[in-house]
C-alpha cells in the first residue's frame, strides 16, 4: 500500500506545471487531494480560508507562485507579494493547523553566482541572487525553515532545478520556447551567448522528489531542511542542439548575446539521495521527446483545417 494512501493532502498551485502531475501521482496512490488553485477560486492571500482549508490536512505542498525570472521582474510588486506574503500565509496557516509536513517550492536560482570551487553547490551555500523571482524565493525559503526553528512547523524548502514537461505553459523558458519556435518553422533564440550551464529535470522526476521528501519528513517528524533536486548540467547551446536533433531540424539558433542574470549552476543533490534514495530516472533526450510529442500534437490540433 502506498505511503499516501488515505492521507489528506493539499496542493497549492495545483493547476501548474508541477501541480497537475503531483496531484495525479497523489491521487493514483490513494490520497484525498485538495486542489488549491486560483483557477478554482482559492487564493493564498486569504489567510482565514487557508486555515479552514488546511485543517485536518496531513501534508501540504506549496507550489503557488509567480514563476520565471523575466515574468517576475516585469510584475515586480505583485511577484514579491505573492511569493513572500503568500508563502507566509501558508506557513502561518500551517502553524495554526500543524500538518505532518509542509513542502515549499524554492528554486535553483537562489544561489546566484558560485565560483568554480563552490560547485557542485550544496544546500549550505550562500543565497545571493537578486533578480525579483530569485530574491523573493530566497525570502520564502528562509521563512519555511524559520517556521520550523521557531514554531516546529515541519516545513522544508525544495530547491529543484529547471523543471520541464508536456504541459509547460512558460514559452519564455528554453525548452518549451525552442520547441515552439521549431514547430513554427522559426529559428530558436538563445538570449545569452549559449555557454551558461544548467540542469533540466523532467517533471515526473521532480514530482518523485517531492513525494520522497514528504514521506521522509513525516516519518522522521522533522523540518527546517533544504533539498537540492537536480541532475547533470548542460550548456544552453548543447541543449538547443539536442532539441534540434530530436526534432530532426536543420534550423540554426539565433544567438542574441544579451546580458542576463543567468549563472552557471551545478547543484549537489547528494543530500536528497542519502536521505530518501531519490535519483533522477528520465534521461534528458527521453524527456525532450515526450515534450516534443505533446507540443506537436497540440500544434497540429490548433492548425486550421
Amino acid at each position: 500500500m502506498s505511503f499516501f494512501y488515505g492521507m489528506n493532502v493539499m496542493v497549492t498551485g495545483s493547476e501548474g506545471l508541477m501541480g497537475r502531475p503531483l496531484v495525479k501521482a497523489l491521487e493514483s496512490q490513494g490520497a484525498e487531494v485538495l486542489h488549491y488553485d486560483k483557477t478554482d477560486g482559492f487564493d493564498i492571500m486569504d489567510l482565514n480560508n487557508l486555515k479552514l482549508s488546511m485543517a485536518e490536512q496531513d501534508v501540504v505542498f506549496h507550489l503557488a507562485a509567480y514563476s520565471g525570472v523575466e515574468h517576475a521582474r516585469e510584475l515586480g510588486y505583485e511577484a514579491w507579494r505573492i511569493n513572500t506574503m503568500g508563502t507566509l500565509n501558508v506557513l502561518e496557516a500551517a502553524r495554526a493547523t500543524m500538518p505532518k509536513a509542509v513542502l515549499t517550492a524554492s528554486t535553483n536560482h537562489v544561489y546566484g553566482k558560485q565560483t568554480a570551487h563552490e560547485r557542485p553547490t550544496s544546500e549550505d551555500a550562500r543565497l545571493s541572487q537578486l533578480d525579483t523571482y530569485s530574491a523573493s524565493k530566497i525570502a520564502a525559503d528562509y521563512m519555511a525553515r524559520s517556521y520550523w526553528h521557531n514554531y516546529k512547523v515541519p516545513a522544508v524548502a525544495m530547491r529543484n532545478t529547471n523543471c520541464y514537461g508536456p504541459d509547460d505553459p512558460h514559452l519564455d523558458h528554453i525548452i518549451p520556447g525552442t520547441i515552439t519556435s521549431i514547430l513554427e518553422g522559426k529559428r530558436p533564440v538563445i538570449r545569452g551567448v549559449g555557454i551558461t550551464s544548467k540542469s533540466y529535470l523532467y517533471v515526473d522526476d521532480v514530482v518523485d522528489a517531492y513525494l520522497a521528501v514528504a514521506q521522509w519528513t513525516v516519518e522522521n517528524e522533522v523540518g527546517g531542511h533544504a533539498f537540492n533536486v537536480s541532475t547533470e548540467p548542460i550548456t544552453v547551446k548543447d541543449l538547443v542542439t539536442e532539441i534540434l536533433s530530436v526534432m530532426n531540424s536543420s534550423l540554426q539558433p539565433i544567438i542574441e548575446g544579451r546580458r542576463s542574470d543567468n549563472q552557471n549552476e551545478d547543484l549537489d543533490w547528494g543530500k536528497i539521495h542519502r536521505m530518501t534514495g531519490w535519483k533522477p530516472k528520465v534521461r534528458l533526450r527521453d524527456g525532450i521527446e515526450k515534450v516534443v510529442n505533446a507540443f506537436a500534437l497540440r500544434y497540429l490540433k490548433a492548425m486550421p483545417r
